[in-house]
């Protein structure tokens, strides 16, 4: 099928972790804008995860939309995996326009405020492998692609844990780690015209929460219920950033995507602008 004609045509993208939530959100969007979109994630076929959703069941909606998507099984924590994602991009693509790091290795069940001393320490490598170093490995196998065409853009997606407590230490950990990577991969990008970014959805209405609400507390849980975002929300935010000519001027910062929204004037798929939440 081809790819819709729209703002994105002829351009390549990665989105890691795209089975499910922010990362199928965003693959989605880029691929009904015309991007051409690698999809990775460690389940290809539906009834071998504890989840719901798999990278070619995404693919498969990408195609419903007109546009072009390639399921890739790649283990994030696997590091010959990962560049083996990036030379098979170099091989039948030799470019690179756009990779979105999104994977996340959550346990099943987040241990919530548990003091640190109390928590398994497999957590902290879980959360740090991948959520963080798989975010670094992946960028640095999609650098050499975009320094060579002097274009590009890196969106790391993370949250307001960045900056807050949020269920534990090693979560806040990695988030911060996260918008630190993004900020300090500009600064060695800037030269080539490369723009590297970290975006925090709000609260978002995912798989996850639809199937088994009861992860959370339960005010919290109807409350992202009733106002949080569809992973979409994300997915526009990320098709206005690599559309727009200007995106280096954003490059190193951490951007909200309800703030996003306000200033490109897109909204969620109901047709709201959710609250951006608090930077501090």
């Amino acid at each position: 099928m081809k790819n819709p004609e729209g703002p994105l045509k002829g351009r390549i993208a990665v989105v890691t972790g795209g089975s499910r939530g922010v990362g199928k959100g965003v693959a989605l969007s880029l691929g009904a804008a015309g991007a051409k979109v690698y999809v990775t994630g460690r389940t290809l076929n539906a009834g071998t995860s504890n989840w719901p959703g798999t990278v070619v069941e995404t693919v498969q909606q990408i195609e419903e939309l007109g546009g072009i998507g390639i399921a890739v099984r790649c283990d994030h924590g696997n590091d010959d995996e990962v560049r083996d994602v990036f030379a098979r991009i170099e091989s039948e693509e030799g470019r690179l326009d756009i990779l979105v790091n999104n994977v996340f290795g959550a346990p099943d069940r987040m241990p919530t405020n548990v003091p640190f001393w109390e928590l398994p320490e497999e957590l902290w490598d879980q959360l740090l492998t991948v959520g963080l170093r798989s975010h670094y490995i992946a960028s640095r196998c999609a650098a050499p692609l975009m320094v060579k065409q002097r274009s590009g853009l890196i969106v790391n997606t993370s949250s307001g844990g960045a900056v807050r407590y949020v269920f534990n230490v090693p979560f806040g950990v990695q988030k911060a780690g996260v918008d630190k990577l993004a900020r300090d991969m500009s600064h060695d990008l800037r030269p080539f015209g490369v723009a590297a970014v970290s975006i925090w959805p709000g609260f978002v209405k995912s798989e996850k929460l639809l199937a088994q609400p009861n992860r959370l507390p339960p005010a919290q849980a109807k409350y992202i219920l009733e106002h949080g975002e569809s992973a979409h929300f994300a997915g526009r935010g990320v098709v206005a950033l690599a559309t727009d000519p200007h995106v280096m001027e954003k490059s190193g910062r951490v951007l909200l995507v309800a703030e996003l929204a306000q200033e490109y004037g897109f909204t969620d798929i109901d047709g709201r602008t959710p609250v951006a939440p608090a930077r501090a």
